[in-house]
């Protein structure tokens, strides 16, 4: 117990040098890179985690968190015993009709990705399909202008994204042509594609500018028409009553309705969901060059301490202390060091981040909608692994000082001060 005592009190010494505060400036470099490398991890992985929730609040309050579908891409048959049965679990759901169609006014057209909806039940999982709170508000999803919940909607009614709306120059009143792109009906012309005249009753904003130029929604009655559906439809959307665990409810989900293809809001866009991993993985490797860099001074430190006290180890070697004791002293100060910044980029970065999420200072562009506060969530488990991955760095960096004290020959350090 006493030896352990002795090699704290000696690491705290050789830390302090000859000065007279805890640490000694030329270790405060050391410390400011480890600080600045945990302050860079944190702050980005927070940002990371933070853009990744708001692309999927914007996904799943245009689409859904779940879609229930027959495996094959079948249709699903009489889908409103199924719905009952999920609104029976507590969950929102509706039945969704999706096709490509084209609008047609006078000689332009324009493609459309179109959902045919029942605007009862799909406006309690959609969004986009309830009033905008504010032109201002952080809410960018809702209604700009008109409605889908009346007759001017569900007469062969649609409403359309406001960036396709604004490509069309369409407002609300007026009336569109919406074309098949299949030419299946014959005629004595020969054959032509199903027609139907809609009217423009809503403009919605849908949060992600794709959606916007290419999104619409019509009644269930004009996609089955095109769709050459009866009692049909494509899949089932669904929103559960806890939208933090998505996985959970559709583990859930698909456990109670064995044979049915479930799938989370992560395979609608298979392809932006892997960016964002992949993304918030590269740059935590990107800022964890940041903490490898701050571990190259602190093994020069390390070394350069064990060239100064090079007599000092030897008569300690000389007095009883063994390799492990000399390597557990200059472990401990590495370990001092290490925690220092640790503890300092922990506080630094996010003091920092409430700063962002409290005042909104770093903004981003997200198309259309203009500036909009750069997001932050913040994570235990990102915390742990940037603690876990920083000591472990610190480890590592020392292997090369702590294999210098072998060459230590304390005989030989007595006879040259003799």
């Amino acid at each position: 117990m006493e030896k352990n005592r002795s090699k704290l009190w000696l690491a705290l010494k050789y830390l302090r040098g000859q000065g007279h505060g805890f640490i000694n400036r030329s270790h405060w470099l050391t410390i400011a890179g480890i600080t600045l490398g945990v302050t860079a991890l944190i702050c980005v992985t927070s940002v990371m985690n933070g853009l990744r929730e708001d692309v999927r609040q914007r996904i799943t309050g245009t689409l859904s968190e779940i879609k229930l579908s027959a495996p094959g891409g079948d249709p699903v048959p009489h889908p409103r015993p199924l719905v009952d049965s999920l609104l029976a679990l507590g969950y929102q759901a509706a039945p969704v009709i999706r096709s490509e169609l084209i609008l047609k006014q006078d000689d332009r057209i324009w493609s459309t990705l179109c959902f045919g909806i029942d605007p009862a039940l799909h406006s309690k999982i959609s969004a986009a399909l309830h009033p905008r709170p504010s032109a201002t508000g952080s809410e960018v999803q809702g209604i700009l202008s008109g409605g889908v919940e009346g007759p001017e909607f569900t007469d062969n009614g649609i409403a359309l994204g406001y960036g396709l709306a604004a490509e069309i120059n369409a407002r609300v009143g007026d009336e569109l042509q919406l074309l098949s792109p299949v030419f299946d009906v014959p005629t004595a012309f020969g054959m032509l594609p199903k027609v139907r005249t809609v009217r423009v009753a809503a403009i919605f904003n849908a949060g992600m500018p794709e959606y916007n130029s290419t999104f619409s929604f019509v009644p269930l009655a004009t996609a089955a028409f095109f769709r050459g559906y009866a009692d049909e439809v494509d899949y089932i959307e669904v929103k559960s009553p806890d939208a933090s665990s998505p996985q959970r409810h559709t583990s859930r989900i698909r456990s109670l309705f064995k044979g049915w293809q479930v799938e989370d809001w992560s395979a609608y866009d298979a392809n932006l969901y892997s960016a964002l991993r992949f993304e918030k993985f590269l740059m935590f490797v990107i800022m964890l060059f940041t903490y490898v860099i701050a571990s190259f001074n602190l093994t020069g430190s390390m070394l350069k301490t064990i060239a100064q006290k090079k007599r000092e180890l030897g008569l300690l070697k000389a007095f009883g202390y063994r390799e492990t004791d000399l390597r557990d002293l200059f472990l401990y100060q590495s370990l001092i060091l290490a925690t220092i910044g640790i503890i300092l980029g922990l506080v630094i970065s996010t003091a920092l981040l409430l700063v962002q999420k409290r005042f909104g200072l770093l903004s981003m562009g997200m198309g259309d909608a203009g500036p909009l506060p750069l997001p932050v969530i913040f994570s235990f488990q990102d915390y742990l692994t940037v603690v876990l991955v920083s000591y472990f760095i610190t480890l590592v960096s020392v292997i090369l000082p702590l294999q210098r004290l072998k060459r230590i020959k304390p005989i030989e350090l007595i006879r040259q001060t003799t």
